[in-house]
């Protein structure tokens, strides 16, 4: 079985994400990138994906590629959350993983299906 994990990310938002402090922890939606790739293995492919709290969803009208959080501690709060759903789509090659993974995030290949 392969395990995915995370290689890097970015956020043209808030740059750079690991030093931004919202107004209101309680009411952020952004959208960020993540560089995903097999733990042991050379290359990632990158995937898009929408955080946002509870407070933040009534003004998102597409909720694919949503993950939700009470509210934002800070980027390695949401990293860690991002981590655990990367580090569930386990499977025996990349296909099998990157089909997963893409149920959460926006593959950069997903029109190429």
């Amino acid at each position: 079985m392969k395990t995915p994990s995370i290689i890097s990310w970015d956020c043209i938002d808030h740059d750079p994400i690991e030093e931004w402090v919202p107004d209101d922890p309680s009411d952020v939606e952004f959208w960020c990138n993540i560089a995903i790739g097999v733990s042991g293995e050379e290359g990632s492919d990158n995937f898009a994906v929408h955080i946002a709290t509870n407070r933040a969803l009534s003004r998102i009208t597409d909720k694919r590629y949503l993950v939700v959080i009470p509210y934002y501690e800070n980027w390695n709060h949401a990293l860690a959350i991002l981590h655990s759903i990367v580090e569930a789509c386990k499977d025996i090659n990349w296909q099998g993983i990157s089909m997963q993974l893409s149920k959460h995030f926006k593959w950069e290949y997903e029109t190429m299906r």
